[in-house]
């Protein structure tokens, strides 16, 4: 497996993975989901987060992308709660939240990178069962392609070898 492969995955895993968890730990604390312009800027802070870590050769930005991700998160659904205050939810996170979002980050990257590790084993497994069950050609399909629709000629030269260059009759005011 070439670490370009697995790149886009990587970031489509990231991204998913941060919006995940901020939803989840925002509801956990009380905020519910969010909605509107939140919700917008979570989208977006994501997909940034996930656009970032899906550049080949890049996996060692895996946690700090997370955790970068997370705390842009956590500060995008903060300041969205701020005016209507649906909850007590400060702009700076608690202790026991960066513990919580650090242990989560931790892990979220372990299966990614796991993930990343397998993904060339098991598509070429796929690959492989894929390649018994598809027949082979029988060979038959091989050397030059034939057109039963006659070429033009003119003046008895075939004219097989030109590319016609007509289109729609263009209108003259």
């Amino acid at each position: 497996m070439t670490d370009a492969s697995a790149a886009p995955l990587r970031g489509g895993a990231v991204g998913s993975v941060t919006a995940t968890l901020a939803v989840a730990a925002h509801g956990i604390a009380g905020g519910g989901y969010p909605q509107g312009s939140a919700l917008a800027l979570l989208i977006v802070i994501s997909i940034g987060v996930g656009a970032m870590t899906a550049v080949p050769r890049r996996s060692t930005v895996l946690l700090p992308a997370l955790m970068g991700g997370q705390l842009l998160a956590h500060i995008a659904l903060s300041l969205s709660d701020m005016s209507g205050m649906v909850h007590d939810h400060s702009l700076l996170p608690s202790a026991a939240m960066i513990a919580f979002h650090a242990a989560a980050s931790v892990v979220a990257a372990l299966l990614i990178a796991a993930a990343e590790r397998l993904y060339g084993p098991i598509t070429s497994i796929v690959r492989a069962v894929l390649a018994l069950l598809t027949p082979l050609p029988d060979g038959s399909a091989v050397g030059r392609v034939r057109f039963s629709v006659a070429m033009p000629s003119v003046h008895g030269i075939d004219m097989d070898w030109a590319i016609s260059r007509r289109g729609p009759p263009v209108s003259r005011y």
